[in-house]
């Protein structure tokens, strides 16, 4: 357990100076790598049993059920994005596979559109769908074309840290990346659905990303998966999680699980270690939130520290929504399938009303490209739609057998739906499980049951979020919540950003390596 030792004699000496860390995602898992590489010694709190946060997977009767991965920036040698990877100890030991497809849209007439990540592959498809809209097509993936084999510096540090030289270094890169930011970086995804003349296109962008966020994060989703750098990993999130706990514990870092902090504590204004639930008080010399944003700012430090910034972001910035997730474990070889990695999306006919979001489809993923998920000769499909954490919370503490019902009755109308795209399926499934918004909500603790913190908005594009809080020192923030857009390689930056910044503070030169 970490204890206090003796402040620093003078900067740039870290005489066994002591990080406290909480949450066991990749944010927090990467900040300790990065503190144990730079000479501190890093302890993390995870409330949870294991690594890993959001990018996690679970078993059921032989089947593997993946609640995150669907691909991976950085995933090929070359550029900063695998840089980071590579310096976490998260990418030497993994398979990668390029899907063709990305996104596939059924719609009750026949025609289907597919978004193939070759990018040549997909104007040619997009433009035989519509001739019409084939201006606007070559427009936008002209403008993709023009991110495809740039490399974002991805490696350099937060904007106040940097050095002319840094900013320098980071110009060439920058540059070609400013017409198709400033062009598209204004522009929603709504907005360019509306754009098209044909109705399955207008339905097509509309749905493959939320309609609030920036039409500039499909051109560089677009872009990275015609590069061949954001791949699949085979095994899916769980070897991932395990990869950055072994290199954190590699480094001599130290891991509690189990273990749900109650309150940062502060002295003299200033951070100085944790309170555990069950009363214990750690401290430290640094302290360093990994968890969820709105839970550490109002909850562990109880308000205190709060700015016109933070009450902006809460109030005004859209958090990607919870989900509702069924997976089934299928008695069915699905492999001469769709292997895309986001799948059907399924129009319903009559919507599904839980609380106050209806449902008019559902987005179902054959993991066929994935042999470790599921028996030889049997095959994992997991179908999800958006949540109402207010509903699915409030259901489950007031009414829990009502909740387990309402799941079961979920899961049939998935199944009842999927057996009219894949006959016969309902009498060859042999696992269900559902997971809700307040099942999120519960094992990682993220605001509204959110599945991955901010959405990238017109409105947050450019912005660089604070990672510390005005009034208060020896503290930092890293992950999702500071850091709009999520995933993994997010959790990688911002937890390298993190110790960025306590090296800074305490006059220590960062490094990355070793």
């Amino acid at each position: 357990m970490i204890c206090s030792h003796a402040r620093k004699a003078g900067m740039g000496k870290r005489e066994h100076t002591s990080i406290a860390i909480i949450g066991g995602g990749f944010a927090g898992l990467c900040a300790g790598i990065y503190a144990q590489k730079n000479g501190y010694r890093a302890h993390v709190y995870e409330m949870h049993s294991g690594p890993g946060g959001l990018c996690t997977a679970w078993h059921r009767q032989g089947y593997t059920i993946d609640y995150c991965i669907n691909w991976l920036l950085g995933s090929a040698p070359g550029g900063s994005f695998h840089r980071l990877l590579e310096e976490v100890g998260l990418i030497q030991d993994l398979e990668i596979v390029n899907l063709d497809e990305f996104f596939r849209f059924e719609s009750d007439d026949g025609r289907t559109a597919v978004i193939y990540r070759d990018l040549d592959r997909l104007e040619e498809h997009l433009c035989g769908l519509s001739s019409a809209d084939a201006p606007l097509i070559r427009e936008f993936l002209g403008d993709a074309r023009r991110l495809a084999g740039k490399d974002m510096p991805a490696d350099l540090p937060l904007r106040k840290l940097m050095t002319p030289w840094e900013g320098l270094r980071a110009l060439p890169g920058s540059l070609p990346l400013l017409r198709p930011t400033r062009k598209w970086g204004g522009v929603t995804m709504g907005a360019l659905a509306s754009r098209f003349r044909d109705p399955l296109l207008r339905r097509v962008f509309a749905d493959i990303f939320y309609p609030c966020m920036s039409a500039v994060s499909l051109l560089f989703v677009l872009a990275w998966l015609n590069d061949g750098i954001a791949g699949y990993p085979l095994g899916g999130s769980a070897p991932l999680a395990r990869a950055v706990e072994k290199r954190f514990l590699e480094l001599g870092g130290e891991i509690t699980y189990g273990a749900r902090v109650q309150e940062i504590m502060v002295e003299a204004d200033r951070a100085v270690g944790l309170r555990l639930q069950d009363g214990e008080r750690v401290r430290a010399d640094h302290v360093i939130s990994a968890a969820d944003g709105h839970a550490t700012l109002w909850d562990l430090l109880d308000g205190r520290f709060l700015d016109e910034r933070f009450l902006r972001y809460y109030e005004t910035y859209p958090p990607f929504p919870g989900i509702v997730f069924v997976a089934l474990g299928v008695n069915r070889d699905c492999s001469a399938e769709p292997h895309t990695i986001c799948g059907w999306n399924l129009p319903l006919g009559e919507p599904w009303t839980y609380g106050s979001l209806a449902t008019h489809a559902i987005l179902a993923r054959v993991h066929n490209f994935d042999p470790t998920l599921a028996p030889a000769g049997k095959s994992i499909i997991t179908a999800l739609f958006d949540g109402d954490h207010e509903y699915w919370s409030s259901l489950r503490r007031s009414n829990h057998d009502g909740y387990r019902v309402t799941k079961e009755e979920v899961a049939q109308k998935v199944i009842a739906r999927l057996d009219r795209r894949l006959p016969g399926l309902a009498s060859q499934v042999e696992m269900v499980d559902v997971a809700t918004p307040a099942t999120t909500e519960r094992y990682t603790g993220n605001w509204r049951g959110s599945m991955e913190g901010w959405m990238t908005t017109p409105e947050n594009l450019r912005e660089e979020m604070p990672r510390t809080l005005t009034g208060l020192d020896g503290f930092c923030m890293a992950g999702q919540w500071v850091s709009p857009g999520g995933g993994i390689p997010g959790g990688v930056k911002t937890g390298r950003d993190a110790i960025q910044l306590i090296c800074h503070e305490d006059g220590v030169r960062f490094t990355g390596a070793g």
